[in-house]
């Protein structure tokens, strides 16, 4: 079932922010804000605004996760959850704007995007092309309380992986609605609706033809203590891979 504020039918509210014109992707300044950066929410599910603009508008004036001042705060004065800037997505609108995807989602839809954020996509170590981009879309509306453990199809033709795991939802590698930020930023933006659909914000992109490897395990396998009876119940979670070994070599 769609999410409870979709239901209620929230009144549509304007963007305070102006739409950026077509450019080339730019590195943008920060700002710095005396604020604090706690939130009040402990589940996805309960983000979500109206933006009443498409998708490819939204995404060039959405305010992303903020960025905190954490351990050098004191060198500027600040507290470290003092708020310095936000992480927002017009790289990725900008990627969008210079390939043949931006014809598709200025169409009808509807479409759910699951949009990287700025600096998600400085540390792409890949080549962000046209079926890169095509992973973060699919053609149809999915908000948060519909993404169950299975497979989505995208616009590239890859299967994202869906899994919930510990109160979070996944897709591939990326986590969708971060909730907390690490050094206690704000929330990534979800159920973001738009005119031709949904955004989603993640905090990595999805690589398409992406696979759950050893290696992407390994994390995960460090905090089995090398018991081989926890190593048998993630791997039977999926949490895992069955070849995993009870040692590092």
């Amino acid at each position: 079932m769609k999410l409870s504020f979709v239901l209620m039918n929230l009144a549509a509210t304007a963007s305070a922010f102006q739409v950026v014109p077509n450019v080339q992707m730019t590195h943008r300044p920060k700002t710095s804000l005396d604020m604090s950066s706690h939130h009040l929410y402990d589940d996805i599910n309960q983000l979500g605004e109206n933006r009443n603009e498409d998708i490819l508008a939204a995404l060039g004036t959405l305010e992303g996760p903020s960025m905190t001042y954490g351990h050098y705060a004191a060198l500027e004065g600040k507290k470290p959850t003092d708020i310095k800037g936000y992480d927002n997505f017009d790289f990725f609108r900008d990627l969008i704007e210079q390939t043949n995807c931006a014809k598709f989602i200025r169409g009808k839809g509807p479409y759910t995007v699951l949009a990287p954020t700025n600096s998600a996509i400085e540390c792409y170590d890949g080549v962000f092309d046209e079926e890169t981009i095509k992973t973060h879309i699919i053609e149809r509306d999915i908000y948060t309380d519909e993404f169950v453990d299975g497979e989505i199809e995208t616009l590239s033709g890859h299967k994202l992986v869906v899994k919930n795991q510990f109160r979070k939802v996944y897709c591939d590698q990326a986590l969708i609605g971060q909730l907390d930020n690490h050094s206690g930023g704000t929330p990534y933006p979800t159920n973001v609706i738009c005119n031709n659909g949904v955004i989603h914000t993640i905090n990595t992109v999805l690589k398409p033809g992406w696979e759950r490897t050893v290696a992407d395990s390994q994390g995960v396998q460090g905090l089995s203590l090398q018991s081989h009876m926890n190593q048998k119940v993630l791997k039977e979670r999926g949490a895992l891979p069955t070849d995993a070994k009870e040692k590092h070599d």
